[in-house]
């Protein structure tokens, strides 16, 4: 070996050992790998072909070499694919004995066990419980009834071999790669079947652009193509829905029409805007068809043995369209004396319209639903064979029982939906019930579909009769719903089991007829057919002239008084309403329409809901009919509660509107439009503006019993206000505008300019604002017065108005404080059958009232007052100065703008004001410009003239003493005189200051009182001989009080005092001005002196 070092070769030996010695475990790995191969060469009984996958790149696609292609196979062997032990690394482990063991591929579609991604239709777990539920389908067999037959497919029908292909591929040319778009809609749906489609015609950058699910099988291409090809068919897709919007689809999209196949052929057509299919449905116009989207349900691999879905072929992300050869087309099931309807054309369009699509989707749906329930129709045509046949059945009475179980149905199945049972057997009942529901439900479209279509009215579609024409109509309407209905179930997942993976539920109720127990005789008693329409007595929901609020189905008992015989059925009560009525009607009627019969409000109708008694505890609802019978309803508790609180709900809305006692309706129209603001999470009318609402205002009183027989105070208004009867749910606001708080307005402009009214309500119970929208400004006007209380009744006038300076109000602790900023302008009186002054009444009178404004609101001052009630003072030194001692009242009403005074003033009065008038007496003090203003006011107040008004520099009081006939002099320094007249009466008013004995005294003057006058050089007197009069009050030891400051006009105290009165004036003109006033003319008083001093 050391002999041989030299030579290159021998180093080369040497470095060769050497790294077989530090590679030695790769031969050991490589002998086990062949070990491995040789046991799947054994495990298989077959050579060991290799076919390599070779990835073609994107830019520099590799050179294609001729290949044998007779000795080439369809399919790679087994030990081309690599096994899971080579990819993880794991040792060989020991060879098994697999004798008798051999491998084989199977003709079985993949099964796709749901759709992933954000906009997946299927939660995870339900596709997770549908993967363990069905882990191995059953393979379908082919149905003897189709024309078709599942056979082998030859490699010629898959087009060109790939030999050929391979010779085309030196002319291909990649174009760029774009961007495509992303999502849901890029991933192409293709059918099954799309792979059994006649390809022959195209050319090779169609076979690239394919999707992966239409390639044939043994067309196996590497990851990179695979992803190109799914590019290129997503910028096909762009490609189309951006030349759909600038040109005519059909010049765009126009393929060449495949001519390999003989016969007619479907072509299936792309939509340029879903890019899906469009099935076809049953009783829809091929023109209809080419305009309908279809149904985005995934697609499985058994659907292609699927009668009921062989039109879901979804076409390719390529611009022509695929044909499909009529051996390759699945069948369409032909139900039972029924003609298949044949498969339209469906024409490309770039636009559908929302009823289209919504229709394709609930054919499909409900093609769906009965492929799944129709092995249940045999069951219903045995039972109704046993005990109707159905060629004694006529249509109505068919649609009518269609009817019925399609409710009954639907409202299990809602009920069962939305049940969430929590224990195993609350499971097991929900089962029953919702697999029950489902019976229910294909009994109507068994009835509709299927029976019903053999009736010459159903096929000529024409009927010139009314009631034919409803029942046709009722029958619409049952598919149409039928239709909405499974849609939802399908989009829901709510769909029945299918068949064949679930078993028949033992105990279903396959019964068509509902008889009924007992003596019909009794039905034919009553005339108990009050509802004429079959689709009023059942009616699906909403219609065009009634909204439906609920039903039930209940058991019923028609009885007789005083008799044992009965008649007992089950019933189907419907609660419903009319457009243009108010109330709610309940509409009773049995599956045979034996009972049909209605409750509602009016009286010339038929029954009422007077003639309804609730037996609560018993859960019965008894209705009263005519001659002695009685029909009792037997309700579970909730249907019980359901009904009455439907009655009870349209009962309290209802009386919003209605009189109460002690109300009086004082204003009612119909507002353009009504709006509710409200801050609360949850407020109990909408915020939308409502339309033509019925509006009412109702002025509340009170009447009290008095002395001198009864009185009606004021206590506020009530706001009743109802939507419209257009409106479903009928919404109602019962607001209480009480005295104790102000109201807060406001005028706005609605829509159009229309006038409109704010109203803030903020009472304590409720906070909330409220727009009111009229018609006419003058109801605005007529509504904001007899809010405020200023509005003028029938035969009321503004008696005298005039300007004022100020106003305030004072109780016992003094002014309050809320009155004083305010900027007051006015006051007006208002009273009924204005006349004169002295003729008005002012004592008693409902209608007397002074409303005072001022910037920014007003105040309402009611004088409802008894005899001896009303008080008044006037000021010695000020003038223009006039206070009015009022008792506790409720009665004033004060209004605000809400947006022209301060937020705290509303709050102030409503505490203040309002509140302290109302619990103790107090004092108002009006304030005039001039005298003129003040004596028109009191005159206004309390019918009395102002015929004199004067200052006396003394008033002097002669009493005499009680044992010796001397007289004592009360002399009062500055007095204010007045001379006021009503009618007849004519009474003296002094009011003193500074005075011992008393702040203020009136008495009447008579025609045969004796007035002397006498003069001196300063003063100027006059004196009443023998005045009969009462002595002023006194403020009585410490009580507190202002009473005996004040006169009553209307009844003076009795005149216990017979003395003289002499009055002194500063001037001669005073007192002439003040004898002229006197009810007889004065003389010169005698030089002698008078007995009397």
């Amino acid at each position: 070996m050391e002999a041989h070092s030299g030579s290159p070769k021998d180093g080369e030996k040497k470095r060769n050992r050497f790294m077989g010695k530090l590679f030695k475990e790769k031969k050991d790995n490589t002998s086990s790998e062949s070990q491995s191969q040789n046991d799947v060469d054994d495990f298989l009984h077959g050579p060991s072909d290799k076919l390599h996958m070779v990835g073609t790149s994107p830019s520099f696609p590799p050179p294609l070499m001729r290949l044998d292609t007779s000795s080439a196979r369809r399919w790679p062997a087994a030990s081309d694919l690599p096994t899971s032990k080579s990819t993880r690394g794991r040792s060989a482990s020991p060879k098994r004995n697999r004798k008798g063991l051999v491998v084989r591929f199977t003709d079985e579609q993949p099964e796709v066990i749901g759709e992933g991604g954000d906009e997946a239709t299927s939660p995870v777990a339900e596709i997770g419980m549908r993967r363990r539920a069905n882990t191995h389908p059953p393979v379908r067999q082919p149905n003897p009834a189709q024309t078709t037959e599942r056979r082998d497919i030859k490699a010629a029908d898959y087009g060109p071999s790939f030999a050929e292909r391979a010779n085309n591929m030196g002319d291909f040319r990649p174009g760029p790669i774009r961007r495509t778009q992303t999502g849901f809609q890029s991933i192409p749906d293709i059918g099954p079947d799309s792979s059994h489609a006649n390809v022959s015609d195209r050319s090779p950058d169609d076979e690239l652009l394919r999707p992966l699910g239409i390639r044939s099988e043994g067309d196996r291409r590497s990851f990179a193509d695979m992803v190109k090809a799914e590019m290129r068919s997503g910028e096909g897709k762009a490609l189309v829905q951006a030349a759909s919007h600038t040109s005519d689809p059909d010049e765009l999209f126009t393929g060449p029409e495949s001519t390999g196949s003989s016969g007619p052929t479907l072509q299936l057509q792309i939509n340029t805007r879903n890019n899906i299919h469009v099935p076809s449905a049953p009783g829809i116009p091929p023109s209809a068809e080419s305009s309908r989207p279809s149904s985005s349900r995934p697609i499985t691999p058994n659907d292609s043995f699927q009668p009921t879905h062989s039109t879901e072929n979804h076409a390719g992300s390529s611009g022509a369209s695929l044909t499909v050869p009529r051996s390759l087309q699945p069948s369409i099931p032909v139900a039972s004396n029924q003609v298949a309807e044949s498969l339209a054309t469906l024409s490309r369009t770039s636009t559908l319209s929302i009823q289209d699509a919504a229709l394709a989707v609930g054919d499909d749906a409900l093609q769906e639903f009965q492929r799944r329930i129709g092995h249940l129709f045999t069951l219903f045509r045995l039972s109704t064979e046993a005990s109707k046949p159905l060629s004694q059945c006529s249509l109505e009475e068919l649609v009518r029982v269609s009817l019925w179980w399609f409710l009954k149905g639907r409202m299990n199945l809602e009920t069962a939906v939305r049940d969430r049972p929590g224990t195993p057997q609350a499971q097991q009942a929900n089962y029953f019930m919702r697999a029950q529901a489902y019976a229910d439900l294909a009994k109507s479209l068994w009835l509709t579909e299927t029976v019903t279509s053999q009736y010459p009215e159903i096929q000529s579609r024409q009927s010139t009769v009314n009631s034919n024409q409803d029942v046709l109509e009722s029958r619409q309407s049952v598919l149409s719903s039928l239709r909405k209905l499974t849609m939802s179930m399908k989009r829901n997942n709510f769909l029945p089991p299918d068949p064949k993976d679930a078993p028949l539920t033992q105990g279903l109720d396959p019964s068509i007829w509902v008889r009924g127990e007992g003596d019909q005789s009794l039905l034919y008693s009553q005339r108990l057919t009050a509802v004429r329409s079959l689709s009023e007595a059942m009616p699906l929901g909403d219609t065009s002239r009634t909204f439906q609020f609920g039903r039930m189905f209940v058991e019923s008992t028609l009885v007789e008084a005083a008799a044992p015989q009965q008649y007992r059925c089950a019933v189907l009560i419907s609660v419903v309403r009319g457009l243009k009525e108010s109330s709610t009607t309940a509409v009773i009627a049995s599956q045979d329409g034996a009972l049909n019969l209605s409750i509602q409000s009016d009286k010339t109708r038929g029954l009422t809901w007077e003639d309804v008694r609730w037996r609560a505890t018993q859960r019965i609802i008894e209705v009263s009919l005519p001659r002695g019978f009685m029909l009792l309803l037997h309700c579970n508790e909730q249907d019980f509660r359901t009904l009455w609180g439907m009655h009870d709900y349209e009962k309290r809305t209802q009386s919003v509107l209605a009189q109460r006692s002690g109300e009086e309706l004082v204003f009612e129209t119909i507002l353009q439009s009504f709006q509710y603001f409200d801050q609360s999470q949850q407020p109990p009318f909408p915020k939308e503006a409502q339309p033509e609402c019925h509006f009412k205002l109702f002025e509340k009183t009170v009447i009290i019993k008095a002395a001198t027989g009864p009185r009606t105070l004021h206590r506020g208004f009530r706001l009743g206000l109802n939507t419209s009867t257009k409106s479903k749910h009928l919404r109602c606001i019962d607001q209480d505008f009480s005295p104790s708080h102000p109201v807060q307005f406001g005028f706005l402009r609605g829509d159009g300019g229309s006038p409109a009214l704010l109203l803030k309500i903020d009472d304590g119970k409720s906070k909330y604002t409220m727009v009111c929208t009229f018609h006419d400004a003058n109801e605005r006007i007529r509504f904001h017065t007899l809010l405020t209380g200023i509005a003028l009744g029938q035969g009321e006038d503004v008696i005298a108005e005039a300007p004022i300076t100020s106003f305030s109000v004072a109780d016992s602790d003094g002014d309050l404080s809320c009155l004083q900023p305010l900027q007051w302008q006015g006051f007006r009186f208002i009273n009924y059958d204005h006349t004169d002054y002295q003729s008005d009444k002012t004592v008693l009178s409902e209608n007397l009232r002074v409303a005072i404004d001022f910037k920014g609101g007003s105040l309402t001052d009611r004088i409802n007052v008894e005899p001896g009630e009303l008080k008044l003072r006037l000021d010695v030194t000020s003038l223009t100065e006039l206070k009015v001692l009022r008792q506790p009242q409720q009665d004033m009403t004060a209004s605000v703008a809400e947006s022209q005074v301060s937020k705290e003033l509303p709050r102030e009065l409503a505490s203040i004001l309002l509140e302290s008038i109302a619990n103790s007496e107090s004092t108002r003090k009006y304030t005039f410009p001039s005298l003129q203003e003040l004596h028109l006011f009191q005159a206004a107040l309390t019918g009395f003239a102002v015929v004199f008004d004067g200052i006396a520099c003394s008033f002097n009081i002669s009493r005499r003493r009680m044992v010796v006939p001397i007289y004592k002099k009360w002399d009062a320094a500055t007095t204010r005189v007045q001379i006021v007249q009503r009618e007849k009466v004519i009474q003296l008013v002094a009011f003193f200051d500074n005075f011992s004995h008393g702040k203020a005294m009136n008495f009447t003057l008579k025609s045969t009182d004796i007035f002397e006058t006498s003069s001196s050089k300063k003063t100027f007197s006059l004196r009443i001989v023998d005045a009969k009069f009462s002595l002023p009050k006194a403020q009585n030891g410490s009580e507190a009080g202002v009473d005996h400051e004040f006169v009553c006009l209307d009844m003076p105290e009795y005149p216990g005092e017979h003395d003289d009165v002499t009055i002194v004036f500063d001037t001669e003109a005073v007192r002439d001005s003040f004898a002229k006033a006197l009810p007889a003319p004065t003389k010169i008083a005698s030089r002698m002196a008078s007995v009397r001093r």
